[in-house]
């Protein structure tokens, strides 16, 4: 199944010093970076610049696996907000299904 997942600082995380912030930033590159190696083609992660959260989209058979893969086990999860979404792929007869429902009065 299809997995998205945003991440997005708490508001603690930019009370901490400077020093810190960049440590703790440090340790989430290294882990997007491992489980870009871990689940390579399956999980793409996504970062406009300002918007001041990342996004990855992968695909897992077990949500619960896929959640703890993207946070990993680092300290700067406690600094973070996740929200997780499953998503269902508009295939062709999902589209005639929609496209159905519109032209219904």
């Amino acid at each position: 199944m299809k997995i998205l997942t945003i991440s997005t600082p708490k508001d603690a995380f930019f009370t901490l010093p400077e020093s810190e912030r960049q440590r703790l930033t440090k340790i989430a590159v290294k882990n997007i970076i491992n489980v870009k190696k871990k689940l390579g083609d399956r999980v793409q992660f996504y970062q406009a610049v300002g918007w001041g959260r990342t996004v990855s989209i992968g695909e897992h058979p077990n949500v619960e696996e896929y959640v703890q893969c993207i946070q990993g086990e680092s300290p700067g999860v406690s600094y973070s907000n996740f929200e997780t979404y499953l998503l269902a792929e508009l295939d062709e007869k999902a589209m005639k299904a929609a496209q159905a429902f519109v032209d219904s009065p």
